[in-house]
């Protein structure tokens, strides 16, 4: 019986700190993102402000991300934070998933967010946080 209690509390420590850490994550992208860079593509394109002349910036919250181009909404999803794969390095890593399925791996670095797409040929999302 002893056992049986200790393996349920081992248990509920580890999902316990499985949800803390997505929650850091997720207080970490809350807020305004200004977008820096996009590369890749097939043609390895650079789009930046300079080079389309276009402002844009993420909004980010708990659970809703929306897309601004030159203060103008353009684009807005749900999405949750899942443990997954990434295509581009076969690690887990944290995952932003759409609610259409669209996934991008997130590496964040204090006020730096790269959201990678992932899938091959597509892009890098560089943004800073406003």
């Amino acid at each position: 019986m002893k056992k049986w209690v200790l393996i349920l509390a081992l248990a509920s420590l580890t999902i316990n700190c499985s949800n803390d850490d997505e929650n850091n994550i997720k207080e970490q992208l809350i807020g305004k993102w200004i977008w820096v860079e996009s590369s890749g593509g097939i043609q390895g394109e650079t789009l930046n402000p300079q080079t389309t002349g276009e402002n844009r910036h993420i909004e980010i919250t708990f659970d809703e991300i929306k897309y601004f181009t030159n203060g103008i909404l353009t684009s807005e999803f749900d999405y949750y934070l899942q443990k997954g794969e990434s295509i581009m390095t076969n690690e887990k890593i944290d995952l932003m998933i759409y609610e259409n399925d669209r996934k991008q791996s997130i590496v964040l670095n204090e006020n730096k967010l790269i959201l990678y797409d992932e899938c091959f040929d597509c892009y890098q999302n560089e943004y800073l946080k406003d």
